[in-house]
């Protein structure tokens, strides 16, 4: 007869290593992910301690320090802000617009935009901040 030696004792706890490589491998992708979820535009949002977290609306409108504007991700100018985004707002439930102003954009440039977008047939306008430490 042929001796495979003692009996081995079974662990009693379970075996982790799968489980710590789904974790890693979401933590991979959801870090890969959250690169491209960042604006385009590099603006200097101005801080908020009272702001709240919301929904992004699908229209994203931009201005920058110098002035151009950012209709989602794409330069627009002031004449074709109006009609362009009438077109955009006609027919949806929602009309929300998301508002990201650079710190050095003078105040009445930013209400001007807003008077536009409101006239298009904007509803909502949320104007995006960053959080205050």
């Amino acid at each position: 007869m042929i001796d495979f030696g003692a009996h081995v004792r079974k662990r009693k706890g379970l075996d982790l290593t799968p489980m710590l490589d789904v974790v890693f491998l979401l933590l991979i992708f959801f870090m890969l992910t959250s690169i491209f979820a960042k604006p385009l535009l590099p603006l200097d949002l101005p801080e908020a301690a009272s702001g709240q977290v919301a929904g992004e609306p699908e229209i994203r409108l931009s201005i920058s320090r110098d002035g151009r504007l950012h209709l989602n991700e794409t330069e627009i100018g002031l004449d074709l802000l109006g009609p362009r985004l009438g077109e955009m707002l006609a027919g949806k439930m929602a009309r929300d617009i998301s508002l990201r102003a650079d710190q050095g954009v003078p105040f009445g440039r930013v209400v001007e935009i807003m008077d536009l977008a409101k006239q298009a047939g904007a509803v909502n306008i949320a104007v995006v901040t960053e959080k205050k430490p």
